[in-house]
């Protein structure tokens, strides 16, 4: 396979392993491959560092969807201790190293993490391909393409690297959006693990990574669809969990009081993805549409009910009574304030509690 140097790839949506992942996919199979990625919306966390539980995949289950979903397979791989054993013979290599020590990164001399990139010979040396598209404390991450002598590849491997060789394969057809919720006693001890590990500094640092994983997954499963834009204001709502998150871990770090509200706003979300993603959204957005004599789209949009001209406070008992007769549910006397019932997702948590579902 050539150096993919013609493509380009939504590398804002993916994280460093899956960013070069995509450059191969689309090269490979043809523009937008790559968003196949996150064809399958999962919430599904693992043990990890500091004894905090991690949605972060492992690089074998990256590869594994790189087979599953961008018709990419695994046809060799070695360890390279410098450059001069990383092609092998081969036109272009996926290489995993140690993101502290490679230049062109801003983790470079800052942190210790997996980081993906292509690499081909070059005309004095090799040339190093980087989707990877990220914003971090160091300074910023975008798609970069550089040549490096042997030299300078080397050095930044000093610990090795993983190579593989991607060959490409049919890849699958139909493949469709789709989500794996866990239950709400999964996302209690997630939620809880976080609120209860001792070390402040420690657990809000690495929710800020969880936090990004998080968001970025749900904006590149958004994508995903047909209609990505209906997704957007959940999706703006991880962003701005994300960013939340951050500045709680760096204030923490400094030594200052731990703001509230980070926590039980994770909790919301994750439970509101079973909302968002599984189609009661749309249903809800349906009954509201008609009420209000507007296209569901525009409500999907998350726009407040109070922005139509139609609406009113007659309107609201219009929709609260036909949300209750079109979905079988009805909802609780006290929740039938203002403040739950002028948007579209209050009212689907409303609608998801009502039906025993998570709020």
């Amino acid at each position: 396979m050539t150096a993919p140097t013609d493509v380009v790839v939504r590398a804002e949506l993916l994280d460093c392993v899956q960013a070069n992942l995509a450059l191969l996919a689309d090269r490979a199979h043809g523009a937008g491959r790559h968003l196949a990625l996150g064809a399958r919306l999962r919430f599904a966390p693992v043990p990890g560092p500091d004894g905090l539980p991690t949605v972060e995949r492992t690089l074998d289950e990256h590869l594994l969807d790189a087979r599953r979903l961008l018709g990419l397979a695994v046809a060799g791989t070695w360890r390279a201790a410098t450059s001069a054993d990383l092609l092998r013979g081969h036109d272009l290599v996926y290489v995993v190293a140690d993101a502290f020590h490679l230049p062109w990164v801003p983790y470079h001399g800052h942190e210790h993490m997996d980081h993906s990139f292509l690499v081909e010979a070059g005309p004095t040396g090799f040339v190093v391909h980087d989707a990877y598209h990220n914003d971090t404390e160091w300074g910023s991450a975008r798609p970069d393409r550089r040549e490096l002598s042997a030299a300078e590849l080397s050095a930044a491997l000093p610990d090795g690297a993983r190579v593989f060789r991607l060959d490409p394969v049919d890849p699958p057809a139909g493949v469709r959006p789709r989500q794996d919720h866990a239950g709400p006693e999964v996302v209690d001890a997630y939620v809880r693990a976080y609120r209860e590990h001792p070390d402040r500094v420690a657990g809000l640092r690495r929710l800020t990574l969880e936090t990004w994983l998080l968001a970025r997954s749900r904006r590149l499963h958004a994508a995903c669809h047909e209609e990505p834009a209906v997704f957007e204001e959940h999706v703006r709502r991880w962003e701005a969990l994300a960013e939340q998150t951050y500045l709680a871990y760096r204030r923490v770090a400094r030594g200052r009081a731990e703001p509230p509200g980070v926590l039980p706003r994770l909790a919301d979300l994750l439970a509101a993805d079973r909302v968002v993603f599984d189609g009661l959204r749309r249903e809800v957005a349906a009954v509201v549409a008609r009420v209000l004599g507007v296209d569901p789209v525009e409500v999907l949009r998350g726009e407040p009910f109070p922005g139509f001209p139609s609406f009113s406070s007659f309107r609201v008992v219009d929709i609260v009574e036909r949300l209750e007769s079109a979905l079988g549910v009805e909802f609780d006397a006290e929740d039938l304030v203002p403040e739950h019932l002028h948007r579209l997702d209050d009212l689907c948590r409303l609608v998801s509690r009502s039906s025993g579902g998570p709020e």
